[in-house]
């Protein structure tokens, strides 16, 4: 029979050298992923205001350009600040990007605007850590 022992002289401080470096490898795999935000946060954006009219879901292609203001908050109310926001449809498309209120000013030129009775723009908005919003019907315009 054979005995062969220079094997095993080894073994035991490679399995201790092997087990520290699966430890560490294991230790950075769980500080990257504790560092990911897993599940994004949800986020609403609202026109809040169109500057000169009583009306804020409703703009008319006369050619006029309308300022509108747009807000963004999270789940629990608060501002959600430099989310892009982009006002698009029917030919045309304004963007803005909110300050620390989670406002923004957009302007919208409507002698661009393509609608003979009356269309909808969609209201887009976007934010780091946050699930996009979108709104197909956020601001109705009126033709001629």
């Amino acid at each position: 029979m054979l005995r062969d022992e220079t094997a095993a002289v080894g073994l035991p401080i490679r399995m201790v050298v092997l087990t520290i470096v699966g430890m560490v490898g294991l230790a950075v795999m769980i500080m990257f992923i504790s560092d990911m935000t897993v599940v994004p946060k949800s986020m609403h954006a609202n026109i809040i205001g169109i500057e000169n009219s009583n009306i804020s879901s409703v703009i008319y292609a006369n050619g006029s350009i309308y300022n509108i203001t747009v807000e963004v908050i999270d789940v629990d109310g608060g501002p959600v600040e430099r989310a892009t926001i982009v006002l698009y449809g029917l030919d045309s498309s304004a963007s803005g990007l909110t300050d620390g209120q989670g406002r923004t000013l957009i302007n919208i030129d409507t002698s661009t605007i393509d609608v003979t009775c009356e269309g909808y723009l969609k209201l887009s908005a976007r934010s780091e850590g946050f699930a996009d919003y979108q709104n197909d019907f956020a601001l109705k315009v009126v033709g001629n």
